[in-house]
């Protein structure tokens, strides 16, 4: 039966924009999160980058066709804070992600784990993903982990339509899998970047006296809790949803530079703490 979820996905209009600026004044965006997309001149900042992007999507389909798992399949689905577990930005070497890679062996030993992942990816490109090639066959009684929309407030879609985006990738997911196979959605982690990214995304998205935003946390707040709803609403039993965004969080409600140093990415700590958020959803 097919999930029902709380939230509508609903059309948004497509408008003409400044290259590599997602949104024009009007609040009008080149790409939709609920609609699969390529990453185009809208999301990434040259065409070397778009066919850096393209190339390492290239490798991920490679990666899914040859999966053969021996353990229980582990798929880890998102942007860069996924791609992280490979120790890698958008294929590179990357140091913001060292020592990652041995987390995930650590952490998830019992599984076979299959990462597709690409740094800067919003839902309409995860989405666009996994109707190419990047879904692997081979996905009986798998565990699926989504986490992504992140970018997506990042470059100026609003917290609704980017809760939508990610409904959508969660419903394409559904759709490939079997009875024995569950998927595990993730809120978004806080971000403490908001002092210097919501100042370029103003305008279109100003507070009320005209100015931008300081910060991302209400954004945030806003997505998880439309997510969450939609998945309590769900009558598929084989979705769940976990917040783990406390966990980067001081007393005062800063996020942790110690697990995210730039505010956005966990480093290898942060995300020893995010597998163990997993691990205990997945039990």
């Amino acid at each position: 039966m097919q999930p029902t979820y709380l939230l509508a996905l609903v059309a948004l209009g497509a408008a003409a924009v400044e290259p590599w600026k997602m949104c024009d004044g009007e609040g009008k965006c080149g790409e939709e999160p609920r609609r699969a997309s390529p990453r185009t001149r809208y999301t990434a900042k040259t065409s070397v980058e778009q066919r850096a992007w393209s190339k390492f999507h290239n490798q991920l389909v490679k990666r899914a066709a040859d999966y053969a798992p021996t353990k229980t399949p582990l798929l880890l689905l998102g942007d860069s804070i996924t791609e992280a577990w490979l120790g890698t930005s958008m294929g590179d070497p990357s140091n913001r992600a060292a020592g990652c890679p041995a987390v995930l062996a650590a952490k998830f030993g019992d599984y076979a784990p299959l990462v597709l992942a690409i740094s800067g990816d919003q839902t309409q490109h995860l989405l666009w993903r996994l109707q190419h090639g990047e879904w692997p066959l081979r996905t009986s009684g798998a565990t699926v982990v989504l986490m992504i929309g992140t970018n997506n407030l990042g470059r100026g879609h609003l917290p609704g339509e980017t809760a939508r985006g990610v409904l959508a990738v969660a419903n394409d997911i559904l759709e490939q899998l079997d009875g024995r196979s569950k998927l595990l959605v993730l809120g978004l982690l806080p971000r403490g970047d908001g002092a210097r990214v919501l100042k370029r995304l103003c305008p279109p998205r100003c507070d009320k006296a005209g100015g931008p935003f300081s910060s991302f946390a209400p954004a945030v707040v806003s997505v998880n809790r439309d997510v969450q709803t939609a998945v309590r609403v769900s009558n598929d039993s084989r979705l769940a949803y976990a917040d783990c965004g406390s966990a980067f969080l001081d007393a005062a409600g800063s996020v942790r530079e110690n697990l995210m140093p730039d505010r956005l990415h966990p480093n290898a700590g942060g995300l020893g703490l995010l597998a163990g958020c997993i691990r205990d959803h997945l039990s």
